[in-house]
Parts: C-alpha cells; sequence; structure tokens
C-alpha cells in the first residue's frame, strides 16, 4: 500500500515539477494562501482553512509554491490508505486493494492534484472519515466514537465536497446501525437535526468556508436539457476523465444486483452505505447532468466519480472473492489498473492548464506599475491569482465591487482578441496625449496584456462598435 502510494505521489509530483510555475487555472491560488499563513497566521482569501494547515510544514520546508505542489501529490496519493481501509471493511484485503488501485491511479484524482488541490485533499481527508465511520460502526467503542468524529470534523474544515460526500454516504449508515440497536427514532432525529443546524449557521457565518445556502443554489443548475451519453466531467474543452463516471456507473448497477442477490454478505451498517455509495454513482452516471461550467458542480461530481467507482469495484471484489474462494482475480485486477496508469502516465494529465513563461514575465513587469489603493480588475482567474502572487495588489473579476477612482483594468489578448476593435482601439489610444497611455507588459505583443486606467477604459469603450460596445462592457470573465 505504501508503495502505491509513494509511487503515485512521485507521478504526481513529477508532473507538477515539470513546470516552474503553478499548474491549473487556481494553480496561484495555493501559494498567495500558503505565504499569507506562513507571514501572517491567517488566509489571504477565505476558505477551509484545514488543507492549507496540512501544507503549511512543507510550504516552511520548500517555500509556497513547492510546498503546494509536493501537498498536492502527496496528499492526493495518500487517498489509496483510507480507501483501502473502506474496501476492506466491505470486501476483504483484496476488495481493500481494488478500491485503493483504482482511486489513487484515477483520471479525476490526478486532475485535481493539477486543478483543485484542495478538493483533492478533501476527498482523501472525507475516505479517513468514512473509513473511521464503518471502523466506529463495526466495533463500537468511545476511542474508536472519537475518532469517527474529529475525522468528519476534519472533512467539513477541509473542503465543502469533502463534508457532502461524508454526509451522503456515512448517514445511512449510521441510520442502519442505529436501528439495529434499537436507538430510539426521535434520538437519531434529534441527532441529525442537531449537526444540521449547526452546519446551517456555519454556513450562514461563513459561506466561503462551509456549504451555505449560496451553494445549494448550485443543485438548481444540476441538470441540463441536452444528453451526453459519454458522461464527459466538462463539456468546453472536452474531459472525459477516463470515462470514469460511465465505468462508475456500471460498477454501480453491478454492486446493487451482488447486494440484492446476497442481502446477507454485509452488516446492516457496510450494506446501507455501499448502496448510498452505488446511488451516488448512478447519480454521477445521470446523461444529463450539467457540465457546462468548469466551477459547477455537476463537473466537481464528475470528476470525484472515482470516489463511488472504487467503493463499488470493492463490493463486486467481494462477490467475486465468494464465489473462487481465492484474492487472485482481485489482486490482479488491483493490478491491472495500477500498472495500466503507471504504464501510461500521460493519460492522467486530461485538462492540465500550463503557465506560459512569457505571460509570466509580462505579469511580472505589473510589479510597482499599479498605483496605491488601486484594485485591478482581471477577466480572468488564472492571471488574477498570478497578479496577486507577483505584485501584492488587490485584485476583483468584476469591476462593480470596486469604486470607480480605485479601478484598473488588467486585459489579456484572450480578453481583448488579436485584431478585434479594442485591439485596434488600444493602439490609438497610445496616440491620444490627455489620456493615461495603456501600458502594455507583453514581451510578444503589444496588446498581449495591457494595464488601462479606468477613464482610458471608457475612451475605449466610446469608440468601439455599438455591438463590440456591448459585450465589452459586460465584461465577461473568462
Amino acid at each position: 500500500m505504501l508503495a502505491l502510494v509513494a509511487v503515485s505521489a512521485w507521478q504526481r509530483w513529477s508532473l507538477l515539477a515539470s513546470s516552474p510555475f503553478p499548474l491549473g487555472v487556481d494553480g496561484y491560488f495555493y501559494p498567495i494562501q500558503l505565504r499569507s499563513l506562513l507571514e501572517h497566521g491567517t488566509l489571504r482569501y477565505p476558505a477551509a482553512p484545514l488543507a492549507f494547515w496540512l501544507m503549511a510544514p512543507l510550504a516552511w520546508a520548500a517555500g509556497p509554491i513547492a510546498g503546494a505542489k509536493l501537498g498536492a501529490a502527496i496528499g492526493c496519493a495518500a487517498i489509496a490508505v483510507p480507501m483501502y481501509g473502506v474496501g476492506r471493511r466491505l470486501g476483504g484485503r483484496g476488495a481493500g486493494l481494488l478500491a485503493a488501485a483504482a482511486a489513487t491511479t484515477s483520471a479525476g484524482s490526478a486532475y485535481l492534484t493539477i486543478e483543485f488541490v484542495k478538493n483533492g485533499l478533501g476527498l482523501t481527508v472525507a475516505a479517513c472519515a468514512l473509513w473511521a465511520v464503518l471502523a466506529a460502526l463495526e466495533a463500537w467503542t468511545a476511542r474508536r466514537a472519537a475518532i469517527a468524529i474529529a475525522a468528519v470534523v476534519a472533512a467539513a474544515l477541509t473542503h465543502k465536497m469533502a463534508a457532502g460526500l461524508v454526509v451522503a454516504l456515512a448517514l445511512p449508515a449510521v441510520i442502519a446501525e442505529a436501528r439495529v440497536r434499537g436507538v430510539a427514532t426521535r434520538r437519531v432525529v434529534a441527532a441529525v437535526a442537531g449537526a444540521a443546524v449547526v452546519a446551517v449557521v456555519a454556513g450562514a457565518l461563513w459561506p466561503q468556508r462551509f456549504v451555505s445556502a449560496v451553494d445549494a443554489g448550485g443543485v438548481t443548475h444540476l441538470v441540463s436539457a441536452t444528453a451526453r451519453w459519454e458522461l464527459p466531467a466538462l463539456e468546453r474543452p472536452h474531459l472525459a476523465m477516463g470515462y470514469e463516471a460511465l465505468v462508475g456507473g456500471a460498477l454501480a448497477i453491478a454492486a446493487l444486483v451482488v447486494l440484492i442477490r446476497h442481502r446477507s454478505a454485509l452488516a446492516p451498517a457496510p450494506r446501507a452505505f455501499a448502496i448510498a455509495a452505488a446511488a451516488l454513482g448512478l447519480v454521477i452516471a445521470i446523461p444529463w447532468l450539467a457540465v457546462d461550467d468548469g466551477q459547477g458542480l455537476g463537473m466537481r461530481m464528475r470528476v470525484a466519480a472515482f470516489v463511488p467507482m472504487a467503493v463499488c469495484a470493492a463490493v463486486v471484489a467481494r462477490a467475486v472473492v465468494a464465489r473462487t474462494h481465492q484474492l487472485v482475480p482481485v489482486v490482479a485486477a488491483a493490478a491491472v489498473v495500477a500498472a495500466a496508469a503507471i504504464a501510461f502516465p500521460g493519460g492522467r494529465s486530461d485538462g492540465e492548464v500550463l503557465t506560459h513563461p512569457a505571460l509570466a514575465s509580462a505579469v511580472m513587469a505589473l510589479d510597482g506599475q499599479i498605483p496605491d489603493g488601486a484594485v485591478v480588475v482581471v477577466p480572468e482567474r488564472h492571471i488574477a491569482f498570478m497578479v496577486a502572487w507577483y505584485t501584492g495588489a488587490d485584485v476583483s473579476l468584476r469591476p462593480e465591487p470596486v469604486p470607480r477612482d480605485h479601478r484598473v483594468r488588467l486585459l489579456p489578448l484572450a480578453f481583448t482578441g488579436d485584431g478585434s476593435p479594442l485591439d485596434r482601439a488600444l493602439s490609438d489610444a497610445r496616440k491620444e496625449p490627455l489620456l493615461d497611455p495603456p501600458l502594455g507588459l507583453h514581451a510578444r505583443h503589444p496588446n498581449g496584456l495591457v494595464l488601462v486606467t479606468e477613464p482610458t477604459w471608457e475612451w475605449l469603450l466610446a469608440r468601439l462598435p455599438d455591438r463590440a460596445r456591448r459585450h465589452f462592457a459586460a465584461w465577461p470573465t473568462i
């Protein structure tokens, strides 16, 4: 098991270390948070804090960028250990090995290492919580109960999806065990209601750290009118994520068949847990799930499809072992899964977003050019976090929250459009002596990355054709 974690962590680190810059759209977000944590003891941007505290020692030893990469590589690869524990409680050692191999070598897990690091660490902590809950329900002791409660709290402090996953899978198991033990229904309801009240209050007070009404609103955009039968994680750009949502759906059906045909094979609590995991796998495999938003709930669920997929694989493995009376088929399957991922690591870099050195140099050149007290309005998240990292300036994706006199706008070429009316207007603005001239920062294109003051921006808009003016005035974010 440790060998699997070590190999997976090394592969992830090798991918992340291939560039001196952070990878992913939100790549610079993590070093910013770690630098603030080391320098001030607080996060710069409000977020669930535990993931950053876990990475802080690595950031202290290797620097915020390398520390974030090391934390991502080790933390996401470490999901093998709790997934082995979960799988073993569902089907024995062979099933545990298969669950660990499926989760650790998955394309979804690799993507989280690159793009959504906090989410990836959250799923590792969530798997630890699920393992601890199953262990406590198997043999209830004060020590195991305390560990389970601490692990559940840790999941909530790491990521919103981690908290949701633990509730979705662990709650049915807890209810099933309570019924077996003869615990009064009112006690269970009271305990669940109490926990729900705490969660609602935490979400209301700290909506950017914990699940809140804002996140619940994302459920209303979870269904699309168009079916996508290949079940991608994201429509544009198309991210298949190893078709793990499709594989997970098939394994969910197989697991339900096993659970129905062998009702007494599992105790009530792990059986309820397995049914909940299969149900989640089927929900993720709904073809009408909306995956057109790179920050949407549908996309996040599809990327995390490997978790219920691994659980269902363990349930199916239990049936295989029971029928053949040997671990060989399951161990062989686990070896095939691990070997395939190790032999073809390039297939685990779907969705990789690299930072071009010229863009990084352009943002570095911005340091010292931003007026005191100004907020840089940037239409692209990737560049916004780069600006915050290299300059320390305040940034905003939207202009509305920033007072007019404090706005300066940063226009990347992907926003301006090479040869567009705005591109031509920027060149014309440099010839106007009464304007603050647009400041070009990019070495390869005069308008590759341009800083403009708000009066200059208004001058630019006034000279655009009506259609272009409406488009750019709306400030579409990328």
